[in-house]
């Protein structure tokens, strides 16, 4: 071997070790997590984490976890030193982590000092087992609602009025809530419900004219995607415009139709929290001449930085349109000085004072709890000019299904050539027959069912049958 050759030789052989020695030890620490005891069944789940280090998508299969030969789910990641929140689920929110009792937990929490770290952790329940907490005034709309703009489907709740069967000439005003799994129903709910059908029945009985709500389930990997029009590089987005049009162009129609609803901008409200807050912010401004009333709450306006020059050109002068904006002091991140900052920057470019309020409330934290306590403060405030608080029809304070043994029958009013379906509480019909002379019929063996009175015209009478009632 000549010198240039073994010069060429010792140089290629610095420049390998040159190459290796700055690239093998520049490995980020990582993070391990561990499941080392899940419920029984199913007996080998497919367990997902979701976290504020993933956009909180239930489903990624980049943080879905093995089973490893020991026996032990595992999954490792490198995120950036921070204050971690997060949970397990078996691939969305219906089937999130639960106590042992079957109940909400808060998010798990870990403080990664960017080192490598081990958490070795147990999974007490899953969702998606619970009874139902639904009034009887709350049915499953469409388990499968078309939604056209984004060519898939939605599961839709609705909320009647007390008083919406029996009194057939009075029109209510309408509210549209997102995240439709956690307004009504602990059984459907990932992280706790709003209580809404309760609030509302109880107001009712005070008083207030009552109120139909819409409300539409997210849409579960596709949340953060469908809840804002502006792209997030790290967690997504895009979608909103299209999820509007489906709420603005095929819901609203479609319920305005079937329903006795006032369509009337004044008398349409939105509301959501979080990232659904942001789209309720978006939804409102974007097209007020269909919700005039919106209630954006603990708003993640941090997700599209964007939006505060977006809403400059946003304001209508002297609009009607009433906005209620919250947050929780005990939210964390940049929540409460973003909603201050927003409601700065609405009044600055002219929007009147006595049509936005925005407050902060001491020790709430972001969560259903607080959203669930806030919501009969938020909902006066926003309708307090509709047909809500001036109705002047009685209430209804009985219903008119009555079972006795398995023969239930129809009492308190005339449906000629009416029909009843049965449905379970998933919304799946059971059985759909026509009522005899007496407007009686059999019931199959169910615990609990929801029952619908339905004539040519649409369904007359709906009400929750729950056994020995």
């Amino acid at each position: 071997m000549n010198f240039n050759t073994k010069r060429g030789y010792y140089l290629c052989l610095f420049l390998i070790q040159l190459l290796f020695g700055l690239f093998i030890p520049i490995s980020r620490a990582q993070l391990t997590i561990r499941v080392t005891s899940w419920p029984s069944q199913p007996s080998s789940p497919e367990i997902y984490l979701a976290g504020n280090f993933n956009g909180w998508n239930p489903g990624l299969t980049g943080y879905r976890l093995k089973l490893d030969s020991s026996g032990v789910y595992t999954i490792t990641i490198q995120p950036s030193p921070a204050n971690l929140e997060f949970k397990f689920t078996r691939g969305s929110w219906a089937t999130v982590e639960k106590n042992a009792a079957g109940q909400d937990i808060a998010n798990r929490k870990f403080t990664y000092n960017g080192g490598p770290a081990t958490l070795n952790l147990v999974i007490a329940a899953w969702g998606g087992s619970q009874p139902s907490t639904a009034s009887a005034n709350v049915f499953l709309l469409d388990e499968k609602f078309p939604v056209k703009s984004l060519q898939r489907n939605r599961k839709i709740w609705l909320y009647l009025p007390p008083d919406y069967h029996v009194s057939p000439d009075k029109k209510y005003p309408v509210i549209y809530m997102l995240d439709g799994q956690n307004v009504f129903d602990k059984a459907t709910s990932f992280s706790g419900e709003w209580r809404v059908d309760e609030t509302l029945d109880s107001l009712f009985q005070k008083g207030d004219g009552g109120c139909i709500v819409v409300a539409i389930a997210n849409g579960e990997a596709l949340r953060i995607n469908e809840y804002s029009p502006w792209i997030n590089v790290q967690y997504g987005g895009g979608e909103g415009a299209k999820f509007l049009s489906f709420l603005t162009d095929e819901l609203k129609p479609y319920i305005d139709q079937h329903y006795r609803t006032r369509p009337e901008a004044d008398q349409t409200a939105i509301m959501g929290s979080s990232m659904a807050g942001l789209f309720s912010f978006y939804a409102g401004f974007e097209r007020p001449d269909v919700f005039g009333r919106q209630a954006p709450m603990s708003t993640s306006f941090w997700f599209a930085p964007v939006v505060f020059d977006w809403i400059k050109d946003k304001v209508p002068p002297g609009s009607d349109i009433k906005v209620y904006m919250t947050v929780g002091t005990k939210e964390g991140g940049s929540q409460l000085s973003d909603m201050q900052k927003m409601y700065n920057l609405i009044l600055q470019e002219g929007f009147t004072t006595g049509k936005i309020k925005s407050d902060s409330d001491a020790n709430e934290g972001h969560n259903e709890q607080y959203w669930s306590k806030k919501f009969p403060e938020v909902y006066q405030w926003l309708m307090n000019e509709s047909t809500v608080f001036t109705s002047g029809y009685p209430k209804a304070d009985k219903t008119f299904i009555h079972c006795q043994d398995s023969t239930c029958y129809l009492k308190g009013t005339v449906c000629d050539g009416c029909e009843v379906e049965i449905l379970d509480l998933a919304g799946k019909l059971i059985v759909r027959k026509k009522m005899d002379e007496n407007l009686s019929w059999s019931m199959p063996d169910l615990k609990v069912a929801i029952i619908k009175i339905v004539s040519s015209q649409g369904i007359v009478y709906t009400e929750k049958y729950i056994t020995g009632r």
